[in-house]
């Protein structure tokens, strides 16, 4: 395979499409950007060895109205500015693989397995599919491996898995499940590199962005991990709840009146960092806010992952590192401060300087020498890992 050989990697939203390309069989980037706005303002970024200097193709409302559109375009883009590019394959990012606990090539039987989990995962997996499936029409002769989000919490113990529901509905599926396992592995192997004993031990990663969970990891395998059935469980996040009790939602249904679309409504996009603060799901505008309802929604965020941590921690019998990913655990000193802050009973000392004083992207340890636990921040990276089992799916089935 030669050095022109490449994987595209993609990430479909409901607005917007993030890629990268990468040098097949290596993590090496030629380039990523993203087309966002789509259906109101498209805006083309891309940025690369492979991409810097070359003229961005033009987006707008008639050319550019869905993200399968964008992928046209970004198609047939890189089909100007790298004639001799051989792209082996195109790599997807799925959020819910269901019982696939292995990244495969989409066939038509996976595919309709996939949309029957569309219900689990509204805001992304009807995205992820129908990129899929544009492409499968614009590009038949190129496959498509879906690399799945639940996948890394294949590991999870049977017993991690389960609801206190009749075991009926545990098989059919009504089961946890876990997400952010594309970030969680790409954690594990940093980790791996970075403190081996922590990596051999036990570790709790915190995936804090305006999706957040947080996986507790033996053996740089999931053990348990905070999302379950749906993305809406676990931590609060920018416009999800997080763990509710299930009584609320009858009392929406019973009482308030509510009909099933406006409390997914409520559910995917009003609650979160945004219902409780009333101002926005950026926790960058919270923080900057001097409003007391910004000052609950970021204490309530932080208080559910003290609550969650010490949770997963327990269950472990303990832990040797914590680690901070994720837009909010990469960026966010004042964030990574509080939370450190209210678990300082185990034991945990860090570089308040240090802390608050990364640069964006970086990556350190900033517990100090004499805390019984190693803390870290590493920004995470998912298109690299979808690259790599991009290419290791299709060159396994030869």
């Amino acid at each position: 395979m030669d050095q022109k050989s490449a994987v595209l990697v993609m990430n479909a939203g409901s607005s917007s499409l993030k890629f990268a390309l990468f040098v097949a069989a290596s993590d090496e980037c030629i380039g990523r950007g993203s087309i966002t706005g789509i259906g109101t303002k498209a805006v083309f970024v891309a940025k690369g060895p492979g991409f810097d200097g070359k003229t961005l193709p033009q987006v707008d409302d008639e050319n550019c109205t869905s993200p399968s559109e964008g992928a046209r375009l970004l198609l047939e883009w890189l089909d100007v500015i790298m004639p001799d590019m051989n792209l082996i394959g195109v790599g997807h990012r799925v959020v819910h693989g269901g019982d696939l606990g292995k990244h495969t090539i989409v066939r038509p039987y996976i595919l309709a397995y996939l949309k029957t989990l569309i219900p689990l995962a509204p805001l992304h997996q009807p995205f992820n599919l129908d990129i899929i499936e544009f492409l499968q029409q614009i590009r038949p002769s190129v496959p498509q491996v879906a690399c799945f989000d639940t996948a890394f919490h294949t590991t999870m113990p049977n017993i991690q898995t389960r609801f206190a529901l009749p075991r009926i509905w545990h098989d059919k599926g009504v089961r946890r499940y876990g997400f952010h396992g594309l970030s969680y592995e790409f954690i594990a192997g940093r980790i791996k590199d970075l403190s081996p004993n922590s990596y051999q031990g036990k570790t709790l990663v915190m995936h804090l962005g305006n999706g957040a969970s947080m996986c507790a990891m033996e053996g740089g395998l999931s053990f348990s991990t905070t999302m379950g059935f749906s993305v809406i469980d676990g931590l609060i996040m920018g416009t999800r709840p997080g763990a509710l009790d299930p009584g609320v939602i009858l009392y929406f249904l019973r009482e308030a009146k509510l009909d099933e679309p406006a409390i997914e409504r409520m559910l995917y996009h009003d609650s979160g960092l945004r219902g409780v603060s009333g101002i926005s799901n950026d926790m960058s505008v919270l923080l900057a806010s001097d409003n007391p309802h910004a000052r609950e929604a970021i204490d309530l965020f932080c208080l559910r992952i003290t609550k969650d941590a010490g949770g997963l921690i327990s269950l472990m019998g303990g832990t040797d590192a914590i680690v901070f990913t994720g837009g909010m655990g990469e960026n966010s000193g004042e964030i990574r401060a509080q939370i450190l802050n209210s678990l300082a009973w185990l034991g945990v000392t860090y570089d308040m300087e240090k802390n608050v004083s990364l640069a964006h992207g970086e990556e350190a340890m900033i517990s100090l020498p004499d805390s019984k636990i190693q803390i870290w921040v590493i920004p995470t990276n998912e298109e690299v890992v979808i690259s790599r089992h991009t290419h290791a799916v299709l060159t396994a089935k030869h």
